[in-house]
């Protein structure tokens, strides 16, 4: 053989042998990964069951109470911000039971988009 066709098949060889190597890598990166999330949700699902059955209350035991407003001003915010704010906090403070005493509007002087500025700006690297 002359020296063109031995390059060429060392070539082809070297190619091959890492296209192997990388498509094993591939597959045991996502086995890891697929291991890894079925150990992490087989937690959750344990957590899930147990928060299933602390929650199911009977519909005799759920009473809304009702309340008349006695003046607290909420500066003008409508009653939909509110539930808003309500529901973040019920999705933060969820587990404990929790009251909003008050709403009122941010006093900050700067606009969303100076905001926004100044933190991404001054974001550590």
């Amino acid at each position: 053989m002359d020296n063109m066709t031995q390059a060429f098949i060392l070539l082809l060889a070297g190619f091959v042998v890492v296209f192997v190597v990388l498509i094993l890598l591939i597959i045991i990166v996502t086995l890891y990964g697929k291991i890894i999330t079925a150990i992490q949700n087989k937690g959750k699902k344990k957590k899930t069951k147990a928060e299933e059955t602390a929650r199911k209350i009977p519909k005799e035991a759920v009473t809304v109470e009702t309340y008349e407003d006695k003046g607290d001003d909420d500066g003008g915010i409508p009653d939909e911000i509110i539930a808003v704010i309500a529901a973040a906090v019920d999705a933060v403070y969820g587990e404990k039971p929790h009251k909003i005493k008050k709403v009122k509007k941010s006093r900050n002087t700067r606009s969303a988009w100076s905001r926004a500025g100044i933190i991404d700006n001054t974001r550590p690297f």
